[in-house]
């Protein structure tokens, strides 16, 4: 005995119910008087009991199973009816739980500032963020554990699809009172003989060292951390300079702190802040729109 049935069963079962004939539902219902019989057959043996016996006016007459059966079909049919309005509805609404993954390097920069406008803007949407590697979230994303993550697009791998947010471009951080903090731009060759800070999280420090290998700059990494707010207040003292990635409206983050912001003249790959997605779904509403903040936060 298989106690394995469908919903259509139940469906045709409550039918006939009502109708007292597999005759008559099955003109209710616009199927075969054969599909019908089909269906009964089938849930009495998914069961291993008889739903049914014929009365002498040929009237068909619910067993004490069918009877009890066909209170709790009813219940199952009109919850099984609510479902997509239900789901539909935790879909399309603005309130709810957001999982949100952030690279360490974008997170200090991006996440106070999206935090405070999602709770503005939707004070039912509840943002849940972790900080970790890039690669690390995007697993997470594809596994279905984050909603999105927030990285770089040099560090994006495969197995998830990507939302640009913002441009974002290398640019070197100076003290305030460095000789070179007014120029409006600047080689890697002009800071060659000045102490440098590497953020050491890979693989961006991987990445910084190769910008500087192909303009022929070997860097005098002085300091390493993988703090950033310790990055800035090294170089807000005059102790070295660093290379950071950065997005317009940023600028007044870093300054608050002391340091200029000088953009990288040589040639370097191209980068964006993007969001890691799970590939080829739809998203639920409530999702689109924190991304939605993000890239108006970040000026995208």
């Amino acid at each position: 005995m298989s106690s394995e049935f469908t919903l259509r069963q139940l469906e045709y079962f409550v039918a006939v119910l009502d109708a007292g004939s597999v005759t008559e539902a099955a003109r209710r219902s616009s199927i075969s008087q054969a599909a019908a019989s089909m269906a009964i057959g089938q849930l009495e043996r998914a069961l291993g009991v008889d739903l049914f016996v014929r009365a002498r006016s040929k009237r068909l007459v619910p067993t004490e199973a069918g009877t009890a059966l066909g209170l709790r079909a009813r219940r199952v049919l009109d919850e099984a009816a609510e479902i997509p309005a239900s789901v539909r509805s935790g879909w399309e609404e603005l309130r709810g739980r957001v999982r949100l993954g952030c690279m360490i390097a974008i997170s200090p920069r991006l996440m106070p500032r999206l935090l405070a406008e999602t709770a503005r803007r939707w004070p039912e949407i509840e943002v849940e963020f972790v900080e970790g590697a890039a690669e690390e979230l995007q697993r997470a994303v594809a596994d279905g554990e984050l909603d999105a993550a927030v990285v770089y697009s040099l560090q994006a791998v495969p197995g998830v699809d990507f939302v640009t947010l913002a441009e974002s471009r290398p640019h070197f951080q100076l003290a305030e009172g460095h000789p070179l903090a007014g120029r409006a731009s600047l080689r890697f060759a002009d800071l060659a003989e000045y102490d440098a800070v590497l953020f050491d999280v890979p693989p961006s420090a991987e990445r910084v060292l190769a910008m500087f290998e192909s303009a022929g700059v070997a860097p005098r990494v002085r300091w390493r951390s993988v703090v950033s707010e310790t990055i800035r207040a090294i170089v807000a003292s005059g102790l070295g300079y660093s290379v950071t990635n950065v997005w317009e409206g940023v600028e007044e983050l870093f300054r608050s702190s002391g340091v200029v912001l000088v953009p990288v003249a040589d040639p370097t790959p191209h980068n964006a802040v993007v969001a890691a997605v799970p590939p080829g779904l739809r998203r639920p509403r409530r999702v689109d729109a924190v991304l939605g903040a993000a890239r108006e936060v970040t000026g995208g």
